[in-house]
């Protein structure tokens, strides 16, 4: 019995019994940091893209290999071993199947289901759409001049995009697949009259197409969006790391430094500002987007 005054008693370790516990002792502070060691420097997975070495996928995976370095995280960056589309991507990170990583439109839907990292990658500059189309379209579409001239053509979209919702949201006709090089090849038959495609990414297919197709010269679509590092839902610590990454990368000037490097000549090709801006409204996007934040976005 313990004497009175005393809330507990220890029993007492003696010889063999105390090199017993200090042996057990050490094998379990072994034990543990080997485990903190691999989940600091483990592989994250992303999805591959079904056409490799683009830029776009380059920028993406430089900038967030950066803000894991920003956080002191130890991890690497993978592809996924098959290509993957983009629904069937987000559907295996939010499973935990075999991805740990995408970067993706956002919208309510997505981001109740997995966990965003509020910054845009691209500065919103996905919401600022160029049309790829036949050259012999091109007269056609420079009678185009509002959002009700626009209703009355039909546009090219992936099925299951958030954009897709957009432009259908705003009167616009589309028709669609959910596979890229599909729609290139409805565009080719005709089955649309232009296929919107992001600033930052029609110069690359225009040219990847060996000019079967031009990108049309008189019109931008605009709607407000970001494009988002996106976590599967229990890995909101590994998210908010991100997070302070790019916000480190933003305060150094480093992530406007990369984002110019990798896009500046896109922007420069585009001459967004001498364009007939065409606003459509984006049902999809959430409330807590940080539009308010301007350091976080591109203004043509």
């Amino acid at each position: 019995m313990p004497s009175k005054g005393t809330l507990y008693s220890v029993p007492k370790c003696e010889g063999q019994d105390m090199r017993y516990l200090w042996l057990l002792m050490i094998l379990v502070g072994l034990m543990v940091g080997v485990k903190t060691a691999v989940a600091a420097s483990s592989t994250l997975i992303y999805p591959r893209q079904a056409m490799e070495n683009t830029v776009d996928t380059d920028y993406a995976v430089v900038l967030l290999s950066r803000a894991l370095q920003e956080a002191e995280l130890k991890h690497s960056l993978q592809p996924s071993r098959e290509t993957l589309v983009q629904s069937r991507a987000l559907k295996q990170l939010q499973l935990g199947d075999g991805i740990d990583v995408a970067w993706s439109m956002t919208s309510t839907e997505r981001e109740s289901a997995l966990q965003p990292v509020r910054i845009p990658i691209y500065k919103g500059l996905y919401g600022w759409r160029l049309l790829m189309i036949k050259p012999e379209s091109q007269a056609q579409l420079t009678q185009v001049n509002n959002l009700s001239d626009l209703t009355a053509l039909t546009l090219l979209q992936g099925r299951g995009w958030p954009d897709t919702h957009v432009l259908q949201a705003n009167g616009v006709r589309v028709a669609g697949t959910p596979h890229t090089e599909d729609l290139f090849d409805m565009l080719q038959r005709q089955r649309g009259i232009a296929f919107p495609r992001s600033v930052l990414e029609i110069w690359r297919e225009h040219d990847y197409h060996q000019g079967r197709f031009a990108v049309e010269t008189h019109l931008v679509l605009y709607y407000p969006t970001a494009l988002y590092y996106f976590f599967r839902p229990s890995d909101t610590s590994l998210a908010n790391e991100v997070e302070k990454g790019l916000r480190r990368l933003l305060e150094t000037g480093e992530f406007d430094r990369l984002f110019m490097q990798y896009h500046g000549e896109d922007l420069e090709k585009a001459k967004l500002h001498q364009r007939t801006i065409i606003p459509l409204w984006n049902p999809l996007l959430p409330a807590q987007t940080p539009l308010e934040q301007d350091n976080l976005w591109y203004r043509p």
